[in-house]
């Protein structure tokens, strides 16, 4: 018994390890004269044939969750243009790199700032999370299909040939669906004229969204309010 217990001890060690082994990579995408954020643009960086990305909200912030620890260099796409990041970002375990403020390029030169960012501890409650807004999934070509959504939202999900999502190593399938806070066994198609936001957690899951060692995506649809204000908005 003293073996059986001695060696799920050290089972269960190294699945402790192996889950401390990502971190995130954080900063802000400008405008050339770093007085805006740029949203809707894509960070991303690579790892071998691996490709880690996220979007950028309102303000130019991004977070590409779950990324192996060690060195990467971000780059930035926005409507067709590439702009590459000189900073060189260091991701430790449970952490995550700062690449600080880069701005986009301008049409004669690249204005990026060069910051050496301190590695910082992830804050408690913070969940790598990532989001599409209304105004996202309005215009992508597979906003029909929510599973297609979704992983194409982070390199943590993948979809395979079977429609089944995965989420980071977790077991195919794996995954709650929660629409205005009412859970389902998996991802459910809404209209996306009825989207409000699609966000998805791939890793450090609140508690209050249950127990599961795959992900969960959360879906919001428009309340009457918010299709009023648009009404009442319309040009």
């Amino acid at each position: 018994m003293k073996t059986i217990t001695f060696i799920a001890a050290l089972f269960l060690t190294g699945v402790t390890f192996a889950q401390n082994t990502f971190g995130d990579i954080i900063g802000t995408f400008t405008t050339p004269d770093k007085k805006e954020g740029i949203f809707g643009a894509y960070a991303v960086t690579t790892r071998g044939d691996q490709v880690f990305k996220a979007v950028t909200d309102e303000d130019g912030r991004f977070r590409i969750s779950a990324v192996p620890a060690g060195v990467y260099q971000v780059y930035f796409i926005y409507d067709g243009d590439t702009t590459f990041s000189k900073s060189t970002v260091e991701v430790a375990p449970d952490g995550f790199g700062n690449t600080g403020i880069v701005a986009q390029a301008s049409t004669k030169e690249l204005d990026v700032v060069d910051v050496t960012a301190p590695i910082l501890r992830l804050t408690t409650g913070v969940a790598p999370e990532i989001k599409l807004t209304k105004k996202d999934i309005q215009h992508m070509p597979i906003k029909f299909d929510a599973k297609k959504m979704v992983a194409s939202m982070t390199s943590d999900v993948k979809l395979t040939d079977d429609g089944q999502l995965i989420f980071r190593g977790a077991r195919k399938g794996d995954v709650i669906n929660y629409i205005d806070g009412v859970k389902m066994t998996d991802v459910q198609n809404v209209p996306s004229a009825s989207l409000g936001y699609i966000m998805v957690y791939s890793g450090a899951i609140p508690a209050k969204y249950g127990d599961t060692t795959g992900g969960v995506v959360v879906m919001e649809t428009l309340s009457y309010f918010d299709l009023l204000r648009e009404y009442n908005n319309r040009p």
